[in-house]
């Protein structure tokens, strides 16, 4: 590895006072209020983002996204407001993250000295590449900023995150920072003019740094007299093989997030059980009755704040929960567009996806390499968009949701949907990035837990084709008890829409989950259900389109749309959910 100007400070001596001891501590506090919820028993969990709900006066909250796992800490705003402003300073104006200049890739900083029982740091070099060979790494210095004021009196002991500074210049930190490995009070709280604690790493953090701590460290000389790396072995050193910056224990992102740990209870777990995930707190109805649910915000001093709410499950009324279509998708016209109609008076929370690689696991040829998903309101407005779910801002709710694609170039999208009275229809739109096709699959799931709206109709349009390349599109029936519902297939009323090759004798077969064949039809006004089709106002225009209505138990429902004769073009699967009769 490479050197430019070593400017590791050394440390120094002597002893200082307790972390607790430095003033007193704000406790956190409530910003809002946790109402009481009826939900609906076996629905989705209601997830709470207890991040919203309480907060720490006197600290903030980060995420080291380092390669080897996060560590959170809590930065200690009150006591050592100018040494966080000047660490967030770094963060928000790029300097911890630049775009390497010869490959165009993120260059982030790096851990370039461990000291095991001791410290490890990070905040001076960006894992950039040597411009003639980029697989060597070759160090950017991080640009600093003036020097930030000294702000001792925190004890540097295990845990902690503190400012790295120039030796015999109290006032000379800027952007390197460490943290402590062990208690390092009486070598590292005093001389020098103490150096600043800025932070503490919370919850399982530590088991992150003790493992960049127990990497192997080599002697590139200047600043890199101590540098961890990882798929770097001695032999490698031995024979001058150069380090690349794969090698290098990066931090590719830096986020805030909140600085309290979160900790909930119910008093009847077998009617509502809760589980924290990350800052979520989620509330699964299990059984009818009543359970009060206490949640816990706790700082990094212990200090608690609490609320108790009410949780009343009833029984789930049938509805249409879920809608997944599966096609060929092409372009401009021949996209995978799946819609829906919210109705009700509440929001509801839905969540899409696009999936294209998975799919090679059920034996499909042809997949969707990386498809893109868009959500759209009625009006044709791009509500949200998203390509790669783990990139998704909501990433941890998808994962507690079940809906985290098996493949990272899938695509999710997590929101809540006003609804309407009349009903508000929203589309989301799945194709290839640049340009690509192939067999794709969109769903749309309710992740409503509790009364307010309905998915009132799901429908999908795509391009049917012949074999394996026909329309399946599923659905779910979801509650307690059957839900009426009108299936249709439709083709030739499209040309109608502007779409310039409508499948033109669509025929539609619904089936159970298991592939029993529950009703067929070709032409819907052959039906024998013909005047219960009319009334429901949703019967084709077209003659040769297809219909059928039944009544469905709650379960997993699929509708297969093929061209009579093995005709191809687009075509419109719909579902639905009708009244009793």
């Amino acid at each position: 590895m490479l050197s430019t100007q070593n400017i590791f400070r050394s440390l120094a001596l002597l002893a200082a006072l307790p972390l607790s001891a430095l003033a007193a501590n704000v406790p956190p506090t409530s910003v809002s209020t946790i109402p009481d919820a009826t939900l609906y028993k076996d629905a989705s969990a209601e997830v709470i983002d207890l991040s919203t709900i309480f907060a720490d006066p006197d600290s903030t909250g980060v995420r080291l996204t380092t390669v080897l796992g996060t560590i959170d800490v809590a930065l200690f705003d009150q006591a050592t407001p100018l040494t966080v402003a000047n660490f967030f300073n770094y963060v928000d104006s790029g300097r911890y993250l630049i775009t390497d200049p010869t490959t165009g890739n993120p260059a982030p900083i790096f851990f370039h000295r461990s000291v095991p029982g001791f410290v490890i740091q990070t905040g001076g070099f960006l894992d950039t590449s040597l411009p003639t060979d980029p697989a060597t790494i070759l160090p950017t210095a991080v640009v600093p900023f003036a020097p930030v004021p000294n702000e001792p009196g925190i004890s540097n002991i295990r845990g902690t995150v503190a400012m790295a500074k120039i030796a015999g210049a109290a006032d000379s930190a800027t952007s390197q920072f460490y943290i402590n490995l062990a208690d390092n009070s009486a070598t590292l709280d005093i001389d020098n003019g103490g150096y600043t604690v800025f932070g503490r790493v919370l919850g399982d953090g530590m088991a992150v740094a003790d493992a960049i701590a127990a990497l192997p460290v080599f002697d590139f000389g200047g600043d890199f007299t101590a540098t961890p790396l990882r798929n770097y072995t001695q032999a490698d050193f031995d024979t001058g093989t150069p380090a690349a910056p794969a090698n290098a224990i990066t931090i590719p992102s830096i986020t805030r997030i909140t600085p309290l740990t979160f900790t909930a209870s119910s008093d009847h777990s077998d009617l509502v059980s809760v589980a924290i995930s990350g800052n979520n707190l989620l509330v699964t109805a299990k059984a009818l009755g009543t359970a009060m649910i206490t949640a816990t915000g706790t700082d990094s001093e212990g200090a608690t704040v609490s609320q108790t709410f009410q949780v009343t499950v009833v029984a789930n009324p049938p509805h249409l929960a879920n809608i997944s279509t599966r096609v060929v998708v092409g372009t401009n016209q021949d996209a995978l567009i799946g819609g829906f109609i919210v109705l009700g008076t509440g929001p509801k929370r839905v969540g899409v996806r696009a999936l294209g690689p998975s799919l090679a696991s059920v034996n499909l040829t042809n997949v969707l390499a990386d498809p893109t998903l868009e959500l759209h309101d009625g009006a044709g407005n791009v509500l949200a968009v998203n390509d790669n779910w783990q990139d998704a801002p909501n990433e941890q709710e998808i994962i507690d949701a079940g809906l985290a694609p098996s493949k990272p170039n899938e695509s999710v999208i997590l929101t809540t949907l006003p609804g309407s009275t009349t009903g508000l229809v929203y589309t989301a739109v799945v194709r290839g990035a640049s340009g690509g096709g192939g067999n794709g699959l969109v769903e749309v799931y309710d992740l409503a837990s509790g009364p307010g709206s309905i998915i009132a109709n799901i429908s999908t349009r795509g391009n049917v084709q012949s074999g394996d390349n026909i329309m399946i599109g599923g659905f779910l029936v979801f509650g307690d008890g059957s839900q009426r519902v009108l299936v249709r297939a439709l083709g030739p009323s499209l040309g109608d829409q502007g779409i310039t090759d409508p499948l033109e004798d669509p025929t539609l077969t619904l089936v159970t989950g298991d592939g029993t064949q529950i009703d067929f039809n070709d032409d819907w006004q052959n039906s024998p259900d013909v005047a219960e089709i009319q009334a429901s106002t949703v019967a084709p225009t077209n003659a040769k389109e297809a219909a059928v209505i039944d009544t469905l138990p709650a379960g997993a429902y699929t509708a297969i749309v093929r061209g009579a004769g093995s005709s191809t073009g687009t075509g419109l699967v719909e579902a639905y959910a009708l009244p009793p009769k």
